[in-house]
């Protein structure tokens, strides 16, 4: 039952029901402020430079920018987001808790992202990735990102490097992101 109410209250305060995803239980929907300390503690255990708690209580104010939540059975267990630059959407993070990984929900909520960026009548998207992090390059290149540059230094604790992915081809018809719905992440 309340699952129920959590969707009502979802259609009455975001204007549009939450996405019903692949893995079986999966929701995406439009963060919130009641989601910030569940993300804010994915963020801690996902990055040697975790954004400030501060930072998501902003972006989630800003129209310019689009956050979202990945929930499942109750419990958000991934979350991501981009902001619009010009013409073409920055997407800033894809996050999904070490006890969820490789269950296809950052599978989802990138295919989710880019249908928003799509909404948003955006036909490019770029983002960076840590250079060592080869899984999160495969994901993105099986979504039809490809290498641009090399970002040098860009984490601060560290140093090291991020690739620069860029997608220029949105809006084509022709690109289909279902086949990677199945996709292992």
């Amino acid at each position: 039952m309340g699952s129920i109410f959590r969707h009502l209250r979802n259609v009455l305060n975001q204007g549009e029901p939450p996405a019903e995803l692949e893995p079986e239980g999966l929701t995406i929907r439009t963060m919130t402020p009641r989601d910030l300390n569940a993300v804010n503690a994915i963020e801690s255990v996902s990055f040697g430079s975790p954004w400030r708690p501060t930072s998501y209580a902003r972006a989630i104010r800003e129209t310019r920018q689009q956050f979202f939540t990945a929930e499942r059975h109750g419990y958000i267990v991934g979350y991501a987001g981009f902001w619009v630059e010009h013409d073409m959407a920055h997407i800033a993070k894809v996050a999904v808790h070490p006890d969820y990984r490789r269950q296809g929900i950052a599978t989802a909520m990138l295919k989710y992202l880019l249908d928003q960026i799509r909404r948003f009548g955006l036909g490019r998207a770029y983002l960076e990735v840590r250079r060592s992090n080869a899984g999160a390059q495969e994901l993105y290149r099986r979504f039809g990102f490809v290498f641009e540059r090399i970002q040098p230094h860009a984490y601060p604790n560290d140093g090291e490097d991020a690739f620069v992915l860029v997608r220029n081809d949105l809006l084509i018809p022709a690109k289909d992101d279902s086949r990677n719905s199945g996709a292992q992440d």
